[in-house]
């Protein structure tokens, strides 16, 4: 061990971060599998990033560089391909002959170093960096660069000679003469960087929409629509068509709706599943994209942003051996992510798990999953049928969206299974008024349902410039602050506005939730066949948080600001 590795290990015992048996068994790791003594240590969660960095830099005698605020040359951080800068997590931020001086959060990785140094030939001068600021650099210079690639492939286009195919009489080619637009080479790089570009952000949904005069692009970033770019009218047909082939759908069907799905490999092998929507608009068909995220971060139960005592309530649902589960919201409020994260919280060898989705949106390992095909007679009423005769425990519905695919839920829940899906409605209490309204009878109701969440997502604000500051009396007193979180004052959070956030003062989201669970007060007023507001006001008295206190919980917490609160929630009625 050298004597910088010893000083590090003297350092982390010392200032008990660590227990020397942790940190042996760490090394011992090390020894066997090679890598990172970092890495080791924040994989198993015995330290965290910044605190790492901030004892390297004790350690190493070296102050940590904050890259933020440098003003970094692109052709440098070109010196390295992106993929390496994401798989390794550096930065070159400067060069100075044949020396290039390169950001890192552990400038110990020796394995990393020597790699970079054969990628580039150069002499490494390694300093410290923050990992989360390596991550933010890297990441805003990459969507610069796909800014910079699309502007340099329409002009490609425009310069090209080639580029008749696109003319507005596009729609009246055969489908051989389609075809052969869409794998013209300029087409192809214009439509992959449109998906690339769009993942880089952290994209929900892709919107390529025709206009009166031109085409425009805009990404939902953060549930926010932002537009892209405009583009040329006559570019429109050919990257819709070029969507159309590689999601498997009719090229030359231009005047009913089009669903399908496509799958690309994006930042160095991450792979990323695409589902497509097609619609005839006056100007020409629409399209948009849904980005469906598969990294497995985001199907944890305990990193949604539930508050304990509804994590609680929604953990303690899932474990009754029958019953249903229904997560309730609009279109893009995280409900499939929701029920995700519940179905692998409760997996377990000892449980038959099927699920029925349209689409499959996550593939989970261990779970039986269906996707429906509507074309061949496969729907979620036909396919739920079918699943009983399979003997599960678990049953998870896609979707809810006909009264009869809602009765066999209910059936399923009174028989013995433990069913999980999702509605369409605005509130947990509004949720029995839809399913009375869909036939259930309220008896039904109450036998079959363990508990309803309702959610929302809101912004997050960016950690880098989230600052504190006094909000107004009237904004306290008209947002009941001091009756739905005792003790609080008039300071909240907002953000700034930096680089790292694109001057948004936001970055990522979070889930606000309602859970309601059918205690026996609120099954009589169920019985009773009252109204939403009654069953509210029980379930509160009951113990329900509303999505409002919940939302102004994470305000206070400095989660999100009181901008999104209003913005997404509704006030409640006292």
């Amino acid at each position: 061990m050298s004597q910088i590795t010893e000083r590090i290990r003297a350092i982390l015992v010392r200032e008990k971060v660590l227990r020397p048996e942790d940190l042996d068994a760490a090394l011992e790791k090390q020894s066997q599998k090679g890598g990172s003594l970092g890495d080791i240590l924040v994989r198993r969660g015995l330290i965290d990033g910044d605190q790492l960095t901030s004892l390297l830099s004790e350690g190493l005698g070296l102050p940590v560089m904050n890259i933020t605020r440098l003003k970094i040359d692109p052709a440098i951080i070109e010196t390295l391909p992106l993929d390496v800068l994401k798989k390794y997590q550096v930065l070159p931020i400067a060069r100075l002959g044949e020396q290039l001086t390169l950001a890192m959060a552990d400038p110990l990785n020796v394995f990393v170093i020597d790699n970079v140094k054969a990628l580039t030939g150069l002499v490494i001068m390694p300093v410290i960096a923050r990992a989360g600021d390596i991550a933010d650099v890297i990441e805003q210079h990459a969507s610069r660069s796909s800014g910079d690639d699309l502007k340099e492939i329409i002009k490609d286009i425009k310069d090209a000679e080639d580029v008749e195919f696109v003319a507005e009489t596009g729609s009246e080619m055969g489908a051989r003469e389609i075809e052969q637009v869409t794998q013209e080479a300029p087409i192809i790089r214009l439509t992959n960087t449109i998906i690339r570009q769009a993942v880089t952000a952290h994209a929900s949904d892709v919107f390529i929409e025709p206009l009166e005069n031109n085409l425009r692009i805009r990404y939902r970033v953060d549930g926010m629509l932002r537009e892209i770019d405009r583009m040329a009218k006559v570019l429109h047909f050919p990257i819709v068509s070029r969507i159309k082939v590689i999601s498997n759908l009719d090229i030359s069907e231009h005047r009913l709706p089009q669903d399908g799905r496509f799958r690309s490999v994006v930042d160095g092998g991450k792979e990323v599943d695409f589902r497509v929507s097609v619609l005839p608009t006056v100007f020409g068909e629409k399209v948009v994209l849904r980005v469906l995220d598969k990294n497995p971060e985001t199907v944890d139960v305990d990193r949604l942003g539930f508050a304990p005592a509804n994590l609680a309530k929604l953990k303690e649902c899932a474990h009754r051996p029958h019953g249903m589960i229904l997560v309730c919201g609009p279109t893009g409020s995280g409900k499939t992510t929701t029920l995700y994260s519940v179905l692998r919280h409760i997996d377990s060898p000892e449980k038959n798990i099927i699920t029925v989705e349209d689409p499959v949106e996550y593939q989970m390992k261990g779970i039986n999953q269906v996707n429906v095909r509507y074309e061949v007679g496969l729907t979620f009423t036909s396919t739920l049928r079918s699943i009983l005769r399979q003997d599960p425990d678990i049953i998870m519905i896609g979707e809810i969206r006909d009264s009869e695919t809602l009765d066999i839920g209910v059936k399923a829940a009174l028989t013995g299974h433990l069913v999980l899906s999702s509605l369409h409605t605005t509130t947990a209490a509004g949720s029995v008024v839809r399913m009375v309204n869909m036939g259930i009878e309220p008896f039904l109701i109450c036998s079959s349902v363990n508990c309803f969440v309702a959610q929302r997502l809101v912004r997050r604000i960016c950690p880098r410039c989230r600052e504190e500051y006094a909000i107004p009396d009237a904004l306290y007193k008209k947002l009941s602050v001091a009756r739905i979180i005792p003790g609080k004052d008039r300071m909240f959070f907002r953000g700034r506005g930096c680089e790292a956030c694109q001057k948004t003062g936001y970055g990522g989201r979070v889930g606000i939730h309602e859970v309601m669970v059918l205690t026996p007060t609120v099954r009589r007023q169920i019985l009773g066949r009252v109204g939403e507001l009654e069953i509210k006001a029980v379930g509160r008295r009951e113990g329900m948080r509303t999505m409002r206190e919940d939302a102004l919980e994470k305000a206070a917490q400095g989660l999100t600001t009181l901008e999104e609160v209003v913005r997404v929630t509704a006030a409640d009625e006292d």
